[in-house]
C-alpha cells in the first residue's frame, strides 16, 4: 500500500493477489477499483436525504478504465490467482487525483511480492487556449466550457508508451508527437523515483510454477485444428473459421484431459497461441492481414443521413466492413442540460454522447440492461471526439444528446460511433463546425526485433485480439480531437505512434 501526495491531493492505492487459485475464471483475473470520496472535496455532499457515497460516478469508472489499461499488460497472464488493486481518493487539491492514482498504483504493485514489468509512470500535458506553451501535470478541471486546446495523458515505462487519453481541439500531429517526447523524458523521472523506493522498500516477487504445453497436446493440434487453419484463415472467412476451430479444439481437449482441468485451460490457450503467431508471421513477412487486404487498406464503406422516422431530430448510419453503428440525435431546451455534482467539480454538460454495445452486436446470448465500464469508456471518448466541433450555446443554445448503437461488430465500433454520430448531428442540422471521423490503426511487432514492425489501417477483430496495439485516433481535416491507446505489449515507442 502507498499514499501519494501532491498539490494537497492525496490518493491511497493498495495492491493485494489472493491466496489460492480456487474460483479461477480460466484467465489472468484483474479488477481495478477507483474510489471517490465525498469527503475529498472537503464538502457534505450527495442528496438531501443520503449523503453516503453510492454507486461508482461515470468519471470514477473512467479512471478505473485507465489505471487497468496502464497496468494489465505488464501482468504475466498465466497468472492464476485473482488481483485486485484499489485506488481511494482521499483529498481532492490542484493535482488531478487519476493521474497520481495510476502512479500510485504503479507504486504499490511494484514494491509488493506480486510477479509485474513495472514500475510506469503517468504524466498530465496540457495546453490553455490561446497559449503555445506546453504545460505538464497542470490540473485541468473538467468543465463543460472548455479552457485549453489539449488534454493529454501519456503512460510508459523504458523510453515506451502503453496508454494514452487525448482531448484536443484539432491540434496538427506533428505538435501531439512532441508531447509524446516530452512526456517519456517526464515518465523516466517517475520511474527513477519508483525504483529508488524499492531498493528501500520492495518486497521480493513471489515465483508461480509453470506448466509446459506437452508435445502430444501439439501433434494434435497440429492433426487436427491446423489444417482447417490453414486452409481459410487469411480468407474472408476467417472470422469464422476461428470460431469454428475454437469450439472443436475445446470439444476434443474435454474428452482427452477430463480429469485434468488446469492443463485442459492451458491446453486451450494454444490454439490462441497458434493465432497470434500465425497473423504477426503473415503480416511481417508478407503484409497479408486476416482477410486478405492489404496494410493500409480500409474496409468496404457505407453511409447514410436520416430517413428512418421524422419523430427523430437525426440519425446516422456508418458502416465499415462488417462493424455497423446508428447513431441517433436528439435535441432540448437548456433546462434539459446533465447536471454533475461530483468529487472533483460541481457543473452542467450540454453535449451529451452514449455508447451501447448489445449481445446481438457480436452475434452472442447475453445480459442486457446497465451500463458496462467498456460501454462508458467508448461512449465518452466518442464524446470527446466531437466536443470540439459543437458549436456555442450562442450559436446554438440546445441541449445535446447523441446515442450510438452498436448493431454489428468486427473491431473498432467507438471510431464508427464517431463517423456516425457526426452523420446525425449534421442531418439534425446541428451547425458543428467541421466533420469529425475515426479510424483504428493496428500493430503487429516482431519481439526479437523491435525495428521489424508492420502498422495497420482498420483493423478489426482478429487484428485487435492477436495484435499488439490499437490506436484510435479521431480528427477533423484540421486536426486531432482525440486519441486513445490500448496495447498488449509492455510498451510502443513514440516514433512508431507518430507514424
Amino acid at each position: 500500500s502507498v499514499i501519494l501526495r501532491s498539490e494537497g491531493t492525496v490518493v491511497m492505492a493498495t495492491a493485494v493477489i489472493s491466496k489460492s487459485t480456487s474460483g479461477n475464471l480460466g484467465f489472468f483475473n484483474l479488477t481495478v477499483e477507483y474510489l471517490e470520496k465525498y469527503y475529498a472535496a472537503g464538502k457534505i455532499l450527495g442528496g438531501q436525504y443520503n449523503k453516503r457515497e453510492g454507486k461508482a460516478s461515470d468519471q470514477a469508472i473512467l479512471a478505473s478504465r485507465m489505471i487497468d489499461r496502464t497496468i494489465r499488460p505488464l501482468f504475466d497472464q498465466s497468472i492464476k490467482n485473482a488481483v485486485q488493486v484499489i485506488v481511494t481518493v482521499i483529498a481532492v487539491g490542484e493535482a488531478d487525483p487519476k493521474i497520481l492514482g495510476i502512479n500510485a498504483a504503479s507504486i504499490a504493485i511494484h514494491l509488493s511480492d506480486i510477479p509485474w514489468a513495472g514500475p510506469v509512470g503517468a504524466v498530465q500535458i496540457g495546453k490553455a487556449k490561446g497559449e503555445q506553451k506546453i504545460k505538464i501535470n497542470n490540473y485541468i478541471p473538467s468543465a463543460e466550457e472548455s479552457t485549453y486546446d489539449l488534454d493529454l495523458l501519456v503512460c510508459g515505462k523504458d523510453g515506451t508508451i502503453n496508454m494514452i487519453e487525448a482531448m484536443a481541439f484539432e491540434l496538427k500531429e506533428e505538435e501531439i508527437g512532441n508531447c509524446f517526447d516530452l512526456a517519456v523524458s517526464e515518465i523516466s523521472k517517475l520511474e527513477d523515483f519508483q525504483k529508488q523506493l524499492h531498493q528501500e522498500l520492495g518486497k521480493e516477487k513471489m515465483v508461480f510454477p509453470k506448466i509446459e504445453i506437452r508435445e502430444e497436446t501439439i501433434a494434435l493440434f497440429n492433426e487436427k485444428i491446423r489444417p482447417m487453419l490453414e486452409e481459410k484463415l487469411f480468407t474472408n472467412e476467417s472470422k469464422k473459421v476461428s470460431s469454428e476451430a475454437e469450439d472443436l479444439w475445446k470439444k476434443i481437449l474435454e474428452e482427452k484431459y477430463e480429469e485434468d482441468g488446469a492443463y485442459r485451460d492451458l491446453a486451450e490457450d494454444y490454439l490462441h497461441t497458434y493465432l497470434d503467431g500465425a497473423f504477426h508471421k503473415m503480416a511481417l513477412e508478407k503484409g497479408i492481414r486476416a482477410d486478405g487486404r492489404k496494410t493500409d487498406e480500409i474496409r468496404k464503406l457505407f453511409a447514410k443521413a436520416g430517413g428512418i422516422s421524422p419523430v427523430l431530430h437525426g440519425s446516422g448510419i456508418f458502416y465499415r466492413g462488417e462493424t455497423h453503428v446508428l447513431s441517433i440525435l436528439s435535441l432540448g431546451g437548456p433546462e434539459d442540460k446533465l447536471v454533475i455534482e461530483g468529487m472533483e467539480s460541481q457543473t452542467k454538460k450540454r453535449f451529451m454522447h452514449h455508447y451501447n454495445f448489445p449481445p446481438y452486436s457480436s452475434g452472442e446470448t447475453g445480459r442486457v440492461g446497465g451500463v458496462g465500464r467498456r460501454e462508458m469508456g467508448h461512449g465518452f471518448l466518442a464524446e470527446k471526439a466531437l466536443i470540439p466541433v459543437i458549436p456555442g450555446k450562442e450559436v446554438f443554445p440546445y441541449s445535446i444528446r447523441v446515442v450510438s448503437e452498436s448493431t454489428a461488430s468486427n473491431g473498432s465500433t467507438s471510431q464508427a460511433s464517431i463517423c456516425a454520430s457526426t452523420i446525425a448531428l449534421m442531418d439534425g442540422g446541428v451547425p458543428i463546425k467541421t466533420p469529425v471521423a475515426g479510424i483504428s490503426i493496428g500493430l503487429m511487432s516482431d519481439e526479437k526485433d523491435e525495428n521489424k514492425y508492420v502498422l495497420l489501417t482498420d483493423i478489426q477483430g482478429p487484428e485487435d485480439h492477436y495484435g499488439d496495439m490499437d490506436f484510435k485516433v479521431a480528427g477533423t481535416k484540421n486536426g486531432i480531437t482525440a486519441i486513445q491507446l490500448d496495447i498488449k505489449v509492455g510498451g510502443i515507442k513514440p516514433k512508431i505512434l507518430k507514424e
